[in-house]
């Protein structure tokens, strides 16, 4: 046999590449226990106390460079880039809202007071937020004390959203004008123009046509800094049709500010109004009175109940019904009745 090929008799060790495999299955044979915390190797998790360390150590400057660099972007532009006095999110174009009630529905009865007096108190709670004198500012809508709900002639109040940092951008000349705005519109900014305003046209879409008046006017003076009664116009409506449903629709005009049909409040508002009114109460006539001539019968005008001031109402009074007059000519009667002494027909 060739020496090359012979093997020394004894005992020895062939290290082979089945090393690692007999490392992982030991690892595998360990119990639970040793595989969290291994007090012959001093290791927890299966790494030593300098393995935690150099790990824990290097996820902590790692991402304290990375909290540093996010840092510095952010102050560059919170102090160099963005002016600090201007909003750093613009919410788009400004809506639209209305009172009272901002629903897309008013119906109520003019002779009843109960409805009347909280659609009144809701208009001056709104226009007293304003802070600018609203409701002297709109005095002219207001010439019966109750908003003219009481008077046919209701009046609305119509509110550009206040969104910090719009600027508006205004049609200011007839030739600026979109073809779809209605007649009517071009003669108005010839009539107001040509100062920066937002437009503003209502219409009515369905039902009789009442007059439509705006206070202070058809527009929205235009400015970034547009606050209180500059956000609101009053919408009156003249000669107000009874028992029968109206419906309108307004819109704004601005280059910046689209109209959508779809979402109410976009760029227009539709509502519909319902001036409700007793029919009976109309149709009644007032009794006639009594004429005879029989002594024993006098004539005693109906009671009528006082007529009660809306001013009265609104502050919380209601009048009691005043007592029945009597025609003086009935005392006169019973006196003389009793003074004329009874006599018995002859026989």
């Amino acid at each position: 046999m060739p020496e090359d090929v012979m093997v020394p008799a004894g005992d020895y060790k062939l290290v082979k590449q089945f090393r690692r495999e007999q490392e992982k299955r030991r690892k595998k044979d360990l119990p639970w226990s040793k595989r969290i915390f291994d007090i012959d190797e001093h290791t927890l998790f299966g790494r030593t106390a300098w393995a935690w360390f150099r790990i824990v150590g290097f996820y902590l400057i790692l991402y304290s460079l990375l909290i540093l660099i996010v840092a510095f972007w952010i102050g560059i532009f919170m102090l160099a880039i963005i002016d600090p006095h201007k909003p750093r999110w613009l919410k788009g174009p400004p809506g639209l809202s209305m009172v009272p009630y901002n629903s897309s529905a008013i119906s109520f009865y003019e002779h009843l007071m109960g409805e009347v007096i909280p659609i009144a108190d809701g208009i001056d709670a709104f226009l007293n937020k304003l802070n600018d004198d609203a409701i002297e500012f709109f005095n002219e809508c207001n010439q019966d004390e109750m908003w003219g709900y009481v008077s046919r002639q209701p009046c609305v109040f119509i509110k550009l959203n206040k969104v910090i940092g719009f600027q508006p951008e205004t049609y200011d000349t007839q030739d600026d004008l979109p073809k779809e705005v209605p007649s009517g519109l071009d003669e108005t900014l010839r009539k107001y123009g040509p100062t920066p305003k937002i437009w503003i046209t209502c219409e009515v879409t369905k039902g009789p046509q009442p007059e439509i008046v705006f206070f202070p006017g058809p527009y929205y003076e235009a400015s970034e800094k547009m606050s209180g009664v500059q956000r609101v116009v009053a919408v009156q409506m003249n000669k107000m049709p009874t028992n029968s449903e109206v419906h309108f629709c307004c819109k704004v005009w601005a280059r910046n500010i689209p109209i959508d049909n779809k979402f109410q409040g976009k760029g227009q508002l539709k509502f519909a109004m319902h001036v409700r009114v007793d029919t009976a109460m109309e149709r009644a006539d007032p009794p006639a009175e009594m004429n005879t001539t029989d002594a024993s019968v006098v004539t005693v005008p109906m009671a009528t109940e006082p007529e009660i001031k809306p001013e009265d109402r609104r502050g919380g009074l209601e009048l009691p019904p005043a007592p029945p007059k009597e025609d003086g000519r009935m005392d006169r009667n019973l006196d003389e009745a009793k003074a004329e002494p009874m006599t018995e027909p002859p026989s």
